[in-house]
């Protein structure tokens, strides 16, 4: 099956396009998102031009945005009975240089929640090659006002099952 082109976006068969068209989204770029079998949300992008660092690879920073917008993973994970932001802390492990015309998709695992921080973990590949690995914590808020934003509506309207809102659900520790 051939890749999709969607919004400017070379796509892998069986990913959509996230759009997400506001603040520092529109600078990174088009971002793709599959929703995988066992539940998960990946995310990924195609390494173009505006990623480049001047050795003509993905610039660290680029793959450093990336690694926090992965963190959207755990979002899905953990629904919108509580909002994960902002990023707390994020650490990056450069595995492997990111080509032009390269795509990148990342899965982020929520390996530990307290009731004020989700802890994660990430790993993105080029194929089956791990190219960046990243931890990070972050903010849980419980203000029901975010999730009139943009962003959160938007994610209800992308996965309904998974982040749909729900004004009475509390969290997994009943506050």
């Amino acid at each position: 099956m051939a890749d999709q082109e969607q919004g400017g976006l070379t796509m892998p068969p069986g990913w959509k396009f996230l759009d997400l068209d506001f603040g520092f989204a529109r600078t990174f770029g088009p971002v793709g998102f599959l929703e995988t079998a066992d539940q998960h949300l990946e995310l990924g992008f195609r390494c173009g031009e505006r990623h480049l660092n001047p050795l003509g690879i993905c610039h660290g920073g680029a793959t450093a945005a990336f690694a926090d917008y992965a963190g959207l993973g755990a979002q899905y994970a953990f629904g919108l009975s509580r909002v994960i932001t902002p990023t707390i802390t994020l650490s990056i492990d450069f595995l492997q240089a990111i080509h032009p015309g390269q795509w990148v998709s990342a899965r982020t695992d929520i390996t530990n929640l307290t009731g004020k921080m989700c802890f994660t973990q990430t790993v993105a590949r080029v194929d089956d090659t791990p190219v960046m690995s990243s931890r990070g914590i972050f903010k849980i808020l419980s203000r029901i006002d975010l999730l009139e934003h943009p962003f959160y509506q938007r994610c209800a309207e992308l996965w309904p099952s998974r982040v749909g809102i729900d004004r009475g659900q509390s969290d997994r520790r009943g506050r």
